[in-house]
């Protein structure tokens, strides 16, 4: 059993967590995404932790804002999705979707959180993983990804899909 700070965060977390394991809903988009024990030991993974560090966040402050997974993907804004870029010849990968959450850390410093959601045909929507970002970088860096990034309305300026996106993936997903 690792036994490092992180390890013992995580095994605080899962404590935390666990009643939370199973369907959540994104409420903008009526996506249930399942979440589980391999979801949260991949959201506070080494790779993940050091994501948002790169973007000038805390270990500390990742697992704060993980702690709040349910309520930060229920409100979530979806800004992006693709096909399976980092191994395109999977067959099972539907898409990977993309979505984007404003939160507020209990120091005040405000976040975007990244959360990754990848559809499979064997497991449907899962929440694959997520990132903390500073407030506008996360939406920065997809703009462009969505007619409706340019007339977004929200404080943190984070973009709204075209709901035609969501349709055309719904379509592709009914067909496999």
């Amino acid at each position: 059993m690792k036994t490092g700070y992180a390890a013992r965060k995580r095994e605080e977390l899962l404590k935390k967590l666990k009643t939370t394991f199973g369907k959540i809903t994104n409420i903008s988009t009526g996506i249930e995404a399942n979440f589980s024990k391999k979801s949260l030991d991949k959201m506070t993974s080494a790779k993940a932790l050091e994501k948002s560090k790169a973007n000038g966040f805390t270990l500390d402050e990742h697992f704060e804002l993980a702690e709040k997974i349910k309520p930060l993907y229920e409100s979530a804004i979806l800004i992006t999705l693709h096909g399976n870029l980092k191994n395109p010849d999977d067959p099972n990968v539907i898409s990977i979707k993309r979505f984007v959450s404003a939160a507020i850390l209990k120091s005040g410093k405000k976040a975007d959180v990244l959360i990754t959601v990848k559809e499979s045909i064997a497991n449907g929507h899962k929440i694959y993983s997520i990132e903390l970002d500073e407030i506008n970088k996360a939406s920065e860096r997809f703009r462009g990804l969505s007619d409706a990034a340019e007339t977004a309305n929200r404080a943190t300026k984070t973009p709204h899909v075209d709901n035609s996106i969501i349709a055309d993936i719904a379509e592709k997903s009914s067909e496999a």
